[in-house]
C-alpha cells in the first residue's frame, strides 16, 4: 500500500480532491476519489486514458526534471455526474520514483466558460451586423481583433492565476510535510506569477494599439522611426504603381506593418529590415504585393504558441478586405511578410511614357 500524506487523503476520500499514484513507467498503481476516475484501472498505463493521449514526452519531460509541474486546467467531462470542470496536477516524487496526481474541481474555469459563452453570443451578433454592413472595413477589424483579444486576456489570467494556486497550496503543504522543498515551491509561483504578468501585459499592450491609425507618418515615417529607435538598417522600395493601393489600404497595410516591426524588435533581433510595395498587374485585375523581410533569426511557423494571436491577427486584417498574408520563415534564415491586396477597382496605372489627362 502506497501512502498517501495523511493531510490529502481525507480530502480524497471526502471527493474534496482526487489523489492517485503512477509508477514511473506510468502504470496506474492507486487512485482515491471520484475527481480521478477518469485516469485508467490500477495496472494499465495512464496514457491510455483519453486526456493524456500522447503526454508520454511531458510526463517523461517532469521526471527528467526539464519541468516542475504539469497541469491540466479547466478538463471537461474527466467524471461522470460533475457539472464543472477539473483541473488535474501532474507532479514527480524523486524520492519515490512515481508521479503524484492531485485534482480539483476548476470552478474559475466554469465562471469563465460562463463569461466567454456570454462573449460568443454576443460576438456572432456583432459580426452579423459586420458582415451586413461591408463598406465599414475598419469598424469590423477594430471588433474582432478586440474580441479575440478579450478573450485571449481571459485565457491568460485564469491558466496564470490557476498555476499560481496550485503552486501557493503545494507549498503550504511543504510546510508541514518537507521544509526544504517551500523555498522552490517559491521560487517556482513567483515564477508563474512573472510569467502570468508578461503574457497579461502583452494582450493589454495590444488592446492599447489606436482605435484608428492615422495615417501620416505613412509607411515610409513609421519605417524611419523604427529605425531610429532600434538603430537596425532599414531600406524602403515602393513603386510608383503602388502608391494609390498604399492609399487606398493604408490601415491595413499600417496594422500589419506594426504587428510586423514588433515581432522584428522583440523576437528577431535582425540587423538589416526590408519594406518593398509593388503592384502586380494582369489583364483583368491588380493586385498591391507590400513585402517585409529581415535577416533576424527566424522561427518554425509551423510551431503553435499559445497565447500569441499577433500573426493570426495579420492574417486576419487582410483577409477583412479580401486579401491575402503569409509568413514566411525558418530557424536562422530570418523572415518574410507578404501581403497581397486587390484593387482590381482602381484604374490601370497607364504604361511607361504615356500621358493622361
Amino acid at each position: 500500500m502506497i501512502d498517501l500524506n495523511a493531510e490529502l487523503l481525507p480530502a480524497a476520500e471526502a471527493d474534496v480532491i482526487g489523489l492517485a499514484i503512477v509508477g514511473a513507467d506510468r502504470t496506474m498503481l492507486q487512485k482515491t476519489g471520484r475527481l480521478v476516475e477518469w485516469l485508467p484501472a490500477i495496472g494499465a498505463d495512464c496514457c491510455q486514458c483519453m486526456l493524456l493521449v500522447g503526454m508520454e514526452p511531458e510526463l517523461t519531460a517532469l521526471a527528467e526534471g526539464q519541468r516542475e509541474v504539469l497541469a491540466l486546467a479547466g478538463v471537461r467531462g474527466a467524471s461522470p455526474g460533475l457539472d464543472h470542470p477539473v483541473t488535474a496536477v501532474f507532479l514527480w516524487n524523486k524520492d519515490r520514483s512515481h508521479y503524484l496526481v492531485i485534482a480539483m474541481l476548476d470552478f474559475a474555469a466554469r465562471q469563465v466558460e460562463v463569461l466567454l459563452g456570454s462573449e460568443r453570443r454576443a460576438r456572432r451578433l456583432i459580426e452579423q451586423q459586420l458582415e451586413a454592413a461591408s463598406s465599414e472595413v475598419r469598424f469590423a477589424s477594430l471588433a474582432r481583433t478586440r474580441l479575440r483579444l478579450a478573450r485571449d486576456l481571459h485565457d491568460t489570467l485564469v491558466h496564470s492565476i490557476m498555476a499560481l494556486l496550485t503552486q501557493i497550496r503545494l507549498t503550504r503543504h511543504f510546510l508541514s510535510t518537507d521544509p526544504a522543498r517551500v523555498s522552490d515551491g517559491l521560487a517556482t509561483a513567483e515564477e508563474a506569477a512573472i510569467n502570468g504578468l508578461a503574457r497579461a501585459r502583452e494582450a493589454i499592450a495590444r488592446l492599447r494599439i489606436p482605435d484608428e491609425p492615422e495615417l501620416a507618418p505613412d509607411a515610409e515615417g513609421m519605417l524611419s522611426d523604427f529605425a531610429e529607435r532600434t538603430g537596425a538598417e532599414v531600406s524602403v522600395h515602393i513603386e510608383d504603381g503602388a502608391r494609390e493601393g498604399l492609399r487606398t489600404y493604408g490601415t491595413t497595410v499600417q496594422r500589419i506593418l506594426i504587428e510586423a516591426l514588433r515581432n522584428v524588435e522583440a523576437h528577431a533581433k535582425a540587423r538589416r529590415v526590408a519594406f518593398r510595395a509593388s503592384e502586380d498587374r494582369t489583364a483583368v485585375a491588380r493586385r498591391l504585393v507590400v513585402e517585409i523581410s529581415d535577416d533576424g533569426c527566424g522561427f518554425d511557423p509551423s510551431v503553435s504558441k499559445p497565447g500569441h494571436f499577433g500573426l493570426i491577427g495579420m492574417v486576419e486584417f487582410a483577409e477583412l478586405v479580401g486579401g491575402e498574408c503569409s509568413v514566411e520563415s525558418s530557424q536562422g534564415a530570418g523572415t518574410l511578410v507578404r501581403i497581397s491586396l486587390p484593387v482590381a477597382g482602381l484604374p490601370v496605372a497607364p504604361s511607361s511614357g504615356t500621358l493622361t489627362d
